[in-house]
């Protein structure tokens, strides 16, 4: 991480949005040709074995090629080291982190049994786990999953995308595979930067989608400071039904997630369009700056729903310097 957040920096300073880093024309182009090579998680416990099993799941079903190789990072490594251009590769964050592993979840097995509830495969202890998951603190951990391609000798970047939360599972995989899709169709077709982050257009997106809010990110006391003219427009959901929709690509739905923006240099909630992963808005997630881990009722401010689709604050967002 350490190496890499220096590249980061100076990329995202030529680029305008807040979100992702956009990948350039060609770069997406070059991706599209190539079969993609998926590096896995060090298998150290079941909990990796679970993630490195969703992940294949997941891109399996919805990675447009099939020509999908995974590999464990010795092997990932080799093949960056050879530079070789006959690859993409989707490298990612070796650990999944000291605080994550501390967690109790992760200590007796029951993390590895819910990563795998929603999995095609499921056995009912599984999915039992999945309906009785709920957060009580959110570990905010960065973990990267980079893009990247050879062109020559020259490595390329297209884009990256990090996740923060330490309960990784199949919704956070669907959503890394919609995201890294939509950025490549889109900047390979010659969509611009402006053209895919405009503000206007998302906002009219997301009125057109029922807010899904997890509601282990509010307290019910605070639910109703929620402006009340959206009384509509979302639906408090516990968090089986929450990855139930990323998940099956429920139409007509919009979904919160934390990120950790890094124009804005901390972490920030944005609401994705679940049919196809679109991000519509982004929003001020509480002022956290740094890991560690925070009450989940308390990472969402109520009243800041209503500003997620507000014009002049989502511009404000996407445009921060």
């Amino acid at each position: 991480m350490k190496n890499t957040l220096p590249l980061i920096f100076a990329l995202l300073l030529f680029q305008t949005q807040a979100q992702y880093i956009y990948p350039d024309q060609e770069v997406a182009v070059l991706v599209n040709s190539k079969d993609l090579v998926v590096q896995l998680l060090p298998e150290s416990s079941g909990v990796e074995k679970a993630l490195n099993n969703v992940l294949k799941e997941t891109f399996q079903e919805y990675w447009p090629n099939k020509s999908v190789k995974y590999m464990f990072p010795k092997g990932v490594k080799a093949l960056l080291k050879s530079k070789t251009q006959d690859y993409a590769f989707l490298t990612q964050t070796e650990s999944l982190g000291k605080e994550i592993k501390s967690l109790p979840a992760y200590a007796n097995g029951r993390m590895e049994e819910w990563i795998l509830g929603a999995s095609k495969e499921a056995t009912t202890e599984q999915k039992n786990a999945l309906s009785n998951f709920s957060y009580d603190k959110v570990q905010l951990e960065y973990h990267e999953h980079k893009l990247s391609v050879f062109d020559g000798k020259r490595e390329k970047i297209a884009t990256i995308i990090t996740f923060v939360n330490g309960n990784l599972g199949k919704h956070d995989y669907v959503f890394l595979s919609q995201q890294l899709r939509h950025l490549l169709k889109s900047a390979a077709a010659g969509v611009t930067r402006d053209e895919f982050w405009n503000v206007e257009e998302n906002i009219k997106a997301l009125r057109n989608t029922k807010y899904s809010l997890l509601e282990d990110y509010f307290k019910k006391e605070n639910v109703y400071q929620i402006d009340k003219t959206l009384v509509n427009l979302y639906t408090m959901i516990p968090f089986k039904t929450y990855q139930k929709i990323i998940v099956e690509k429920t139409l007509g739905r919009s979904y919160p997630k934390i990120i950790f923006s890094y124009l804005h240099g901390k972490f920030m909630w944005i609401m994705i369009r679940s049919s196809d992963g679109r991000i519509l808005s982004i929003n001020s997630c509480n002022n956290y700056k740094f890991t560690g881990s925070y009450p989940a009722n308390e990472m969402i401010r109520s009243g800041d729903v209503y500003k997620s689709m507000d014009d002049s604050i989502q511009i404000l967002f996407n445009k921060y310097r």
